[in-house]
């Protein structure tokens, strides 16, 4: 039926996992747009969460995915082969997949630079960045503060990030 071909899902180690509907603030977080207008003058392809992409236990539908020179496998549908930075928005129903098997999966990726998680309800940006080290770890947690992404060259205010969820949440 029409309801069955718009419900989407991801594939972990054999098992079929349903993407559940997000909430409205969960589509309210201008992660995308932010993104977009700051990395698309320079080449890069921001992608929205139609995006497959590769991973170790099978393959997810980030929220966001950048990849400033995208190859892609030739499958139906075509799976990014090199995400440079993923995002995840977090929900109920998401948060212990975000927080453990898909940051261990995703921080496997050659290509991956910075991995961020973004709490919908309260603000919170978690970021995972790699460097000559490893990965570094750092959570944005005031409105006053400003994601840094020195893979990306740019800043983003976690206020802008936030815009929309808190004007309706006054």
């Amino acid at each position: 039926d029409a309801e069955a071909e718009d419900e989407r899902y991801e594939f972990q180690n054999g098992s079929v996992i349903p993407m559940v509907g997000a909430e409205p603030e969960h589509n309210q977080i201008n992660i995308s747009s932010e993104l977009r207008v700051r990395l698309q003058p320079r080449g890069c392809w921001v992608m929205t969460s139609d995006q497959r992409v590769n991973v170790s236990f099978g393959y997810v539908y980030p929220d966001v995915v950048v990849a400033c020179d995208p190859t892609y496998e030739e499958t139906r549908p075509r799976t990014l082969q090199n995400p440079e930075l993923i995002v995840e928005v977090t929900s109920d129903s998401t948060q212990a997949r975000d927080h453990s098997d898909k940051l261990a999966a995703y921080t496997e990726l050659n290509s991956l630079l910075e991995y961020w998680m973004v709490d919908p309800e309260k603000p919170l940006l978690t970021q995972y960045t790699r460097d000559a080290d490893g990965w570094r770890y750092l959570a944005h947690t005031a409105l006053s503060a400003t994601v840094e992404s020195t893979a990306f060259d740019l800043e983003i205010p976690l206020r802008d990030l936030y815009a929309l969820v808190l004007e309706s949440a006054e």
